[in-house]
């Protein structure tokens, strides 16, 4: 007898695979040769990659200092099923049909075998639940086709667990070994071996793993002749408090399959219909597979809005995301200047909530900056090169001369939330979190120049760390003063601090010198820099974009002459920032070579993985530092869209609009304006924007030389050619 409920879940996976537009399936009848770039799958409490030998979960880390990094729970939930006979296993060389299929709207990985000569399919599913974030799921669904006469045989379905080694970060004890009967379930206690500094972590972190049924030995299910039907599922459930992780699961093992898959789509439906997505208008599917992937992969890293128990603090986003971290290619799961300068940018037209819990991460750790300045002699706060749990500093042994000159790791957060307020003009969130942070970056930054007439940044190490112990890298010194500008701004609407401070920061903003050869008309990387010298990455035509710290002529020549001697081996993003800022020019043919040239060398072809580094050398996988700047010359350079602090305001600006080859259109739901919510669509001839906001804030549009009341809802559009439009909040 087939049950309803599961009748229910074949309907729903039908019904779902039947809506899901081709631009959110990733379909394939072969692996890649790689499995390390197989989908990472993540909802911001656990991570894991498909077919890994990793599950990771936010915060818990394991390692002294430079040793530290995630912690590598074993992958439980890597499990296959096998179709058996009397004979054996051995059926399965009987397949003939296989596929793999990434569904990126419902957030679930699955793939299937077709026995075309018994007539049976198995089909197996994974994703770590959206909504139940503590829960990772796997579910079997097994069918006989009616049309083809049964298998004479009695077969079974034999599920197996491949977990990898056993974990070097923790030690596990086993609290239950489970049995099948109510509410007994395996439980295991992980501690973790090694503290990060127990001056910041004075207990090591503590975890539970609640199984919803043991599966140490393989597992058979039989399945009788007569049975068209076969499902199961394998719930596991983590947390760090024991009754939490057995809430969840209990929870969910009161739903039905169906409802259960239900509630994790619709949570991330509910992403892609209310929060954020881009559709690519024109003869671009592989574009927008692209794109929707990249979308998925930096999102699904984020902690859920919503969840069934109430999320623990959110601590960091790497470069590689929450499902990698034990590995150094990994970057061992830490945060970088990635997190504000890449993926900020794009992760606050997810939402506002997600950029203030990046945000909070640093705020939570401005202890731990206070003590790596006072470390190196300076005041203030220096964060770290690379963070992990505590907020110290966590850089690999073999570097350490990066974490002692990559300085601008401090103004580039001061930059990120100087373009969190030009866009949200929260001043609550600016007092509260922003303010405090750029006072004690100022005050390091104060404390680390050195000042006669000018001044400057000695021994530093800008974004091209082919380059180590220069003095005033142009990068670090520009991000320096706009981060200086910006505590000074921000001192005089949030503090009564001493007149004195600020005028120490302004002197120094004023006086910091920012290179500049007057023949070439071009901004040298460094003193001292030679022409000709190979540079690692983009580092001096950040001066465009993303900083606006230079736009003029200069810094047209800085595009042609870096384009020339930047390494072809480099990240990623290197060649999406010289798209976007390609854009702001008049040679677009250039900005559509960037442009392509930044993704179609980076993404493996079956699941739009991303490398670090051009496919075929070694880097890292799953790279979201590379998708951040993807999307941003996407959103921002293609788009022509900016977000800026205009005295004491937040403003959009809207500039020429181009679009990339083969595609018309692209429409995005939704970009947030202040209060505002905003549908926005642009192509070659023209920008659209129409924004809902709220009765108590208004807008006010400036072009030209007219200014326009836009009340609290508008729709502009900007034609090619016209000016570029200023739209102002008016509080």
């Amino acid at each position: 007898m087939l049950s309803l409920s599961f009748v229910l879940l074949i309907c729903l996976i039908e019904s779902v695979a039947a809506s899901t537009p081709d631009a959110y399936i990733l379909r394939t009848r072969s692996l890649p040769p790689d499995l390390n770039v197989m989908p990472s799958l993540s909802n911001g409490h656990l991570g894991y990659t498909v077919f890994g030998n990793a599950i990771f979960m936010n915060g818990v880390y394991n390692g002294a200092g430079g040793n530290s990094r995630r912690a590598r729970i074993p992958n439980w939930i890597n499990i296959t099923a096998e179709l058996c006979d009397p004979a054996g296993c051995q059926v399965n060389n009987e397949h003939t049909d296989i596929s793999f299929e990434m569904d990126l709207r419902g957030g679930y990985f699955k793939y299937r075998k077709e026995y075309s000569s018994l007539g049976l399919t198995l089909e197996q599913r994974t994703y770590p639940h959206r909504y139940y974030n503590r829960a990772l799921v796997y579910e079997l669904l097994a069918h006989r086709h009616t049309s083809i006469p049964l298998n004479a045989d009695t077969q079974y379905v034999k599920l197996s667990q491949y977990p990898g080694k056993v974990s070097d970060a923790f030690n596990f004890e086993v609290l239950n070994n489970g049995s099948f009967a109510l509410e007994d379930y395996r439980t295991l206690r992980g501690v973790t071996k090694v503290l990060e500094l127990k001056q910041f972590q004075p207990s090591p972190h503590e975890i539970y793993v609640i199984f919803s049924e043991p599966l140490e030995q393989p597992r058979i299910l039989d399945w009788p002749t007569g049975q068209t039907e076969l499902r199961h599922r394998i719930i596991i459930c983590m947390d760090r408090q024991q009754t939490v992780a057995q809430k969840e699961l209990q929870d969910l093992l009161q739903l039905s399959p169906a409802a259960m898959l239900q509630s994790h789509v619709n949570a991330w439906t509910d992403f892609w219909d209310k929060q954020f997505s881009i559709e690519i208008i024109g003869n671009a599917l592989e574009l927008s597979r692209i794109v929707n992937a990249g979308i998925f992969y930096m999102a699904s890293s984020l902690p859920a809005l919503s969840s069934h128990q109430a999320n623990e603090p959110y601590d960091g986003l790497s470069p590689t995301g929450l499902a990698r971290g034990n590995l150094d290619a990994d970057y061992e799961g830490h945060s970088f200047w990635d997190t504000e300068i890449w993926m900020l940018p794009v992760v606050t037209q997810f939402n506002y909530e997600f950029s203030k819990q990046l945000l909070d991460y640093r705020y939570n750790h401005l202890e731990g900056a206070r003590f790596n300045a006072r470390t190196m002699g300076n005041r203030g706060a220096r964060f770290p090169w690379e963070s992990a749990f505590t907020g110290t500093e966590v850089i690999n042994p073999c570097c350490l001369e990066i974490a002692q000159q990559e300085i601008h790791i401090s103004p580039d957060i001061s930059f990120g939330l100087q373009k969190f307020f030009a866009q949200t003009n929260d001043y609550a969130w600016l007092c509260q979190r922003a303010w405090p942070i750029a006072a004690d970056v100022a005050e390091f930054l104060v404390s680390r120049s050195a000042c006669e007439d000018t001044c400057h940044f000695l021994n530093v190490m800008g974004p091209d760390e082919d380059h180590s112990n220069v003095n005033d890298n142009v990068y670090t010194n520009a991000v320096s003063k706009i981060a200086l500008d910006f505590a000074v701004w921000a001192g005089s609407k949030c503090s009564n601090s001493s007149p004195e401070t600020f005028e120490q920061w302004r002197q120094l903003s004023d006086k910091l010198i920012i290179l500049h050869d007057a023949q070439l008309d071009y901004h040298p990387q460094h003193s001292g820099y030679t022409l000709g010298e190979t540079v690692k990455q983009a580092d001096t035509i950040l001066l465009g974009y993303p900083l606006q710290f230079d736009t003029s002529s200069t810094h047209l020549n800085d595009l042609q002459y870096y384009a020339n001697f930047t390494r072809a081996t480099g990240p990623a993003m290197t060649w999406s920032m010289f798209a976007a800022n390609y854009l702001s020019t008049k040679q677009d043919w250039r900005a559509h070579e960037y442009f392509a040239r930044g993704y179609q060398n980076y993404v493996h072809k079956e699941f739009k993985v991303w490398s670090e580094v051009p496919i075929g050398y070694n880097g890292s996988a799953n790279f979201l530092t590379g998708i951040g700047g993807f999307l941003q010359s996407l959103i921002f350079g293609y788009g022509g869209l900016n977000f800026a602090r205009a005295g004491d305001t937040s403003q959009l600006q809207l500039s020429t609009p181009n679009v990339p080859p083969d595609v018309h259109q692209v429409l995005i739901k939704y970009i947030k304006f202040a209060h505002s919510k905003c549908v926005w669509t642009f192509q070659y001839s023209s920008s659209n924007m129409i924004c809902t906001g709220q009765a108590n804030q208004s807008f006010e549009l400036l072009q030209g030389n007219q200014r326009t009341p836009l009340g609290h809802s508008f729709n502009v559009t900007l034609n090619r050619g016209d000016p570029t439009m200023h739209i102002n909040v008016i509080n």
